[in-house]
C-alpha cells in the first residue's frame, strides 16, 4: 500500500519485524481480560507511588521528546505545509530517532490500562481508553517503518506537549493536597480535540500542496486521526454537555467515583487515583 520501507531505520530495535508490536498488542490486549479475572475477588491495589513515578517519567519523556522535535525540524529547515522524506539529510534522521521513542513510548503507556485493572477501575477501560492505546502503537510501527521523518513530526510534536500537560495533572492528582488546584481538566479535553483538528489540518495541506510525501499515508492519517475526533467529541458531549437527569440531581455527589480528578468517563489514555475532594 505505501511501497518499500526506508532503508534509514533498517536495524532498529522493534522494526524490522512486526511480531514483537504484534505480541506486545496481544499480551496488551490478554492482561485487560485476565487481569480483570484475577482482581475480581480481590481487593484493589493501591500504587501511590508507582503511579507518581510513572506519571513523572511519562512527564520527562514527552518534554525531551519535544524539545528534540522542534530542535531537529528547526536544524532541517522543515516546511510546515508539506516536508518531504529526504530534503533535510542528517536532520532527518535525528527526527526519525525521536519518533522511535514516540512509538516505543506508546508500548510503556499500556501500563495505564494495567493500573486500572490492579486498581479495580473497570469502568475506566472503554472502548476509546482500548482503541486509542492499541492502535497507536501498530500504527506508529507502520509510520517508523515507512513514513519516520518529513511530515510524520507535526503530531507527535503536538501530542509531547500535551502529554506534558496531562501527566503533570496525573502526577500532582495523587497527592490529596493538589486537588483544589487541578481545575483544569475540562481544558485538557479541549486540548485534545484541538490537537486532532491541527493534526488533519497539517496532514490534509500536503494534499493541497504536495511535496513528494506519500499520500496514501496522509489519507490513513487524516482517517484515523477523524475516528479520534469523533470518540473524544462524543466523551465531552456526554461529561460536559449532557443535561443531568432528574436522578442525578437527586443523588447526593459525595459518592461520585473518579479518576485523576476525573469522571468515570475515559478521555485520554491514562492511569489515575481517587480524588479525594476537600471537605
Amino acid at each position: 500500500m505505501f511501497g518499500p520501507r526506508d532503508s534509514r531505520v533498517r536495524g532498529w530495535f522493534m522494526l524490522d519485524s512486526y511480531l514483537p508490536t504484534f505480541f506486545l498488542t496481544v499480551i496488551y490486549l490478554l492482561s485487560i481480560w485476565l487481569g480483570n479475572k484475577y482482581m475480581k475477588n480481590r481487593p484493589a491495589l493501591s500504587l501511590r507511588g508507582i503511579l507518581t513515578l510513572y506519571n513523572l517519567g511519562i512527564t520527562l519523556l514527552s518534554a525531551y521528546m519535544l524539545a528534540e522535535l522542534i530542535l531537529s525540524t528547526w536544524e532541517g529547515g522543515y516546511n510546515l505545509q508539506c516536508q518531504d522524506l529526504t530534503s533535510a539529510g542528517e536532520a532527518d534522521i535525528r527526527v526519525a530517532k525521536v519518533l522511535w521513542w514516540y512509538y516505543f513510548s506508546k508500548s510503556v503507556e499500556f501500563l495505564d490500562t494495567i493500573f486500572f485493572v490492579l486498581r479495580k477501575k473497570t469502568s475506566q477501560i472503554t472502548f476509546l481508553h482500548v482503541y486509542h492505546h492499541a492502535s497507536m502503537f501498530n500504527i506508529w510501527w507502520c509510520v517508523l517503518n515507512w513514513i519516520p521523518c518529513g511530515q510524520s513530526f507535526f503530531g507527535p510534536t503536538l501530542n509531547s506537549f500535551i502529554h506534558i500537560l496531562m501527566y503533570s495533572y496525573y502526577g500532582l492528582s495523587v497527592f490529596p493536597s493538589m486537588h483544589k488546584y487541578l481545575w483544569w481538566k475540562k481544558y485538557l479535553t479541549q486540548a485534545q480535540l484541538v490537537q486532532f483538528v491541527l493534526t488533519i489540518t497539517h496532514t490534509m495541506s500536503a494534499v493541497v500542496k504536495p511535496c513528494g510525501f506519500p499520500f496514501g499515508c496522509l489519507i490513513f492519517q487524516s482517517s484515523y486521526m477523524l475516528t479520534l475526533v469523533i470518540l473524544f467529541l462524543n466523551f465531552y458531549v456526554q461529561t460536559y454537555r449532557k443535561k443531568p437527569t432528574k436522578k442525578d440531581l437527586q443523588e447526593p455527589p459525595s459518592g461520585k467515583e473518579v479518576k485523576n480528578g476525573f469522571s468515570k468517563a475515559y478521555f485520554t489514555a491514562a492511569n489515575g487515583v481517587m480524588n479525594k475532594k476537600a471537605q
